[in-house]
Parts: structure tokens; C-alpha cells; sequence
């Protein structure tokens, strides 16, 4: 009787211990930041508060913005008129200046779609827009 038991603890101790260890697999390296630019068609907009799924900041002199790919970023857009009469294009573009086509948005005002071939968008004066990068 006394061999089953030391058998038996003897089995329960391996199965357990097999359980136990280091994992020798490596990290994923971090992901890169992807970088677009809200522009007016003269220049970039500096110091456009937004708010991104991983962080927020405001655009810099270039109007350049950060975030990681599938982030949804929300822009203030006080200040700036979308209506059809007093209309402030403003556009998402490439570093080089060629807008980006095809990115969902959501404003406040109830405005929607998605960028047109050359980046702009349509707001609402002082609009707040969501963009699903």
C-alpha cells in the first residue's frame, strides 16, 4: 500500500511540475507610430487639441498628429466654419501633401462619411470630429 501512495504522489508531483517553468519566447517589439497632418490648404493647423484610443496632444507647427493604426481620434475644431457659405476646407494628408481618401469620421453635428481624395471632410462650425484611423 505504502508503494501505490508514493506512486501515486509520485505521478501527481510530475504532472504538476510540468507545469512549471520559464517561458524562453521574446516580447513583441513595440508598435510604431503612425503620423498624419490636418491641414487648411495653406499649411498645417498647429495646436489642434485631439484625442486618440492610445493618447491625446495637440497638432504641432506642421499640423502633424500621432497614433497607432486602428485608433479612433477626436479633433476640437472650435473656431473653424465647415458651413457652406463661410467654408474652411480642412483636410487629412500625407507628409508630401496628398490627402487621405476613404477614413471614416463622425462629427457632433451630426455630419459624417468618409474623406474625399483630396483629405478634406465636411464639418460643422465649431464641430468636434471622431476619425477611425
Amino acid at each position: 500500500m505504502k508503494k501505490v501512495l508514493f506512486l501515486v504522489g509520485l505521478a501527481i508531483s510530475s504532472v504538476v511540475m510540468t507545469g512549471c517553468g520559464s517561458s524562453s519566447s521574446t516580447p513583441p517589439p513595440p508598435r510604431e507610430m503612425d503620423t498624419l497632418y490636418l491641414d487648411d490648404g495653406a499649411g498645417g493647423l498647429e495646436g489642434i487639441p485631439y484625442v486618440c484610443s492610445s493618447g491625446s496632444g495637440i497638432t504641432d507647427i506642421d499640423g502633424a498628429f500621432a497614433f497607432y493604426a486602428g485608433d479612433n481620434c477626436t479633433f476640437d475644431l472650435n473656431g473653424y466654419d465647415g458651413t457652406v457659405f463661410l467654408f474652411d476646407p480642412l483636410f487629412i494628408d500625407y507628409n508630401d501633401g496628398s490627402g487621405v481618401s476613404d477614413i471614416g469620421y463622425d462629427c457632433a453635428s451630426g455630419t459624417n462619411g468618409f474623406t474625399d481624395i483630396d483629405g478634406s471632410f465636411d464639418y460643422d462650425t465649431d464641430d468636434e470630429c471622431t476619425f477611425y484611423l
